[in-house]
């Protein structure tokens, strides 16, 4: 029987982490305003997962709730890393983990990029990703 590995993922100064066991559900670069300044960058990668893979959290997380209520954000209060957030996803959450946070180069790529439509113009994708001007399944 194989075991399942963990990854871990922290914030910049390392006070607030997680560690996630298993594959990801799923690996997504976005180019949605709100994750353009959720990163301070032009496009967002989340690695999402089942919230019952996250097996560990150390430190304790400041959150913000947006006001649609579609996502709870949980950041270092000392560094301001934001490092995990719930979505709704239909009938259960999603927690995504910011992918950077894992500072792990064995981490799998991502496997579209949606909400091209706001795409900064010299963004490009890797040849052959899927992309979507707005969100996918």
């Amino acid at each position: 029987m194989t075991q399942a590995f963990e990854r871990v993922a922290s914030c910049w100064c390392g006070d607030l982490a997680v560690t996630m066991r298993g594959e990801p559900m799923l690996v997504s670069s976005c180019c949605c305003t709100r994750c353009q300044r959720r990163t301070g960058s032009f496009f967002g990668v989340t690695v999402y997962f089942h919230p019952d893979q996250m097996v560990a959290q150390r430190g304790t997380p400041s959150t913000f709730q947006r006001p649609d209520g579609e996502a709870r954000f949980h950041f270092c209060a000392r560094c301001g890393s934001n490092l995990w957030w719930f979505v709704p996803d239909d009938d259960e959450e999603v927690l995504g983990v910011a992918g950077g946070a894992f500072a792990d180069p064995t981490l799998p790529g991502p496997q579209r990029m949606v909400y091209t439509s706001t795409r900064h113009p010299f963004v490009r994708p890797p040849d052959g990703l899927p992309e979507f001007e707005d969100g996918a399944d």
